[in-house]
């Protein structure tokens, strides 16, 4: 059976039922997750079933607080591994359309679709809107159209095109709903903003010195970068390469692959809002912009400002930081706990004193201790699987913890900490 095949017996399951069908939806909370579920919930608009969706952040009592609900199926998508034990709780027959890793036994009531149980790797092959989008195509193929938002979902875990992924592509390219250009990462904007505001990469103490930057490499700061003669912008890219190697910069690139949408435009633009209305408690913001609703992408464009805004803050605020330090990890405090692993990976990647060839972890305190943590693709080569590793040290303190070999998340108590953090470090040793 391949991953196709599983999703046709997922959807025979859902047609089945009447029209009338109670249906809850559950997605989780970031750019895949909205984009996962927003595909599911477009797909069964289209099949003429009504449907209650939410987007959730990965909690202790998810599930429980799901008990006092009349449901006859509920779809998890993008969130669901972690919780495949107590889904036997469930009155209602469950769906659980995920790719993330899982040991869990799966209870009789629940019917699991995970990529990595038909040889596909789901962090890097199949993500979560990759799975929703195989269920919306096996519910009907008219829904092809629906490989704009899966690769949104694609950009926003960091996957690559390979496996699974790669058919998504191709099929929106062949349907005629996706383009692909190869660009200047840089187009649109001028030379100060590049310097100042970009994110990725991120260029440390710019902020203060771009016009002197750029004086000294005589290039005016308010030209924009594609009205540069070609040799002022070798000149502006190579100081930009020696800039980034000075801050430990491993991987620099100035142009690459950019997807368009038929229906969004340019689709990394749309993960990205879709991520800033995740991380500042808007993701329904993030559904009505995937469902196409006009004044949802005015409120998401003003939702990614204030989000790049604070990010540049926060990450300003960590370069006059050193970070705390284990044998295996280091780790920081924010009280920005939806910023945490941005912050983290964007951290590792560009600031010089973070960037110790450990994996990062942000620590924020809320009800419990909300944790992000951020391998490098080296890291996870080299044996580092933070999913698994966060993941068994969440649970040894009584704690919920996993995701990725590149990217993990725990939630523990606050009086757990110090006992969690060493139980990390030896799951990292081991």
């Amino acid at each position: 059976m391949n991953l196709e095949d599983a999703a046709k017996y997922a959807t025979d399951l859902l047609l089945t039922l009447p029209k009338k069908t109670k249906i809850r939806v559950i997605g989780h909370v970031d750019a895949d997750g909205i984009a996962s579920a927003s595909i599911i919930a477009i797909a069964l608009m289209r099949a003429g079933y009504r449907f209650h969706l939410s987007i959730k952040k990965t909690e202790p009592n998810l599930i429980d607080g799901l008990l006092g609900e009349e449901n006859d199926l509920i779809i998890f998508v993008d969130i669901g591994s972690s919780y495949l034990k107590e889904m036997k709780k469930l009155e209602s027959n469950v769906i659980v359309l995920e790719h993330h890793l899982s040991n869990e036994e799966v209870p009789s009531n629940v019917m699991y679709v995970n990529p990595r149980l038909y040889g596909l790797d789901g962090s890097r092959e199949a993500c979560g809107a990759s799975v929703a989008y195989a269920f919306a195509l096996a519910i009907d193929e008219e829904n092809v159209d629906l490989s704009q938002l899966a690769i949104a979902g694609i950009i926003g875990d960091r996957q690559n095109f390979v496996g699974y992924n790669k058919k998504i592509v191709e099929d929106g390219i062949g349907a005629g709903y996706v383009e692909e250009r190869e660009e200047y990462i840089f187009v649109g904007r001028n030379l100060k903003d590049i310097l100042e505001n970009s994110i990725e990469p991120y260029f440390t103490g710019m902020y203060k010195k771009s016009v002197s930057f750029l004086e000294e490499l005589k290039l005016m700061p308010q030209k924009k970068f594609e009205e540069l003669e070609e040799n002022e912008r070798k000149k502006f890219l190579s100081a930009l390469t020696l800039k980034l190697i000075e801050q430990g910069v491993k991987d620099i690139e100035w142009k690459k692959k950019f997807y368009f949408g038929k229906y969004y435009g340019n689709l990394e633009d749309i993960t990205s809002k879709l991520n800033a209305c995740a991380r500042l408690n808007e993701a329904g913001v993030g559904v009505s912009l995937c469902l196409g609703d006009k004044k949802a992408l005015e409120k998401a464009t003003i939702i990614q400002e204030k989000y790049r805004d604070e990010i540049r803050k926060e990450l300003r605020e960590l370069e006059k930081k050193e970070p705390y330090e284990k044998r295996n990890f280091i780790y920081f405090y924010t009280d920005k706990a939806p910023l945490g692993g941005v912050l983290a990976g964007l951290a590792l990647a560009y600031i010089p004193q973070f960037n110790k060839e450990k994996p990062i972890l942000s620590l924020a305190y809320n009800e419990y201790i909300d944790i992000s943590a951020r391998a490098s693709q080296e890291m996870v080569e080299n044996g580092v699987n933070l999913g698994k590793a966060l993941k068994e040290a969440a649970e040894s303190v009584g704690g919920i913890g996993g995701g990725h070999p590149i990217a993990a998340g725990a939630k523990i108590e606050k009086e757990k900490e110090e006992e969690f953090l060493e139980k990390l470090d030896e799951a990292l040793e081991r």
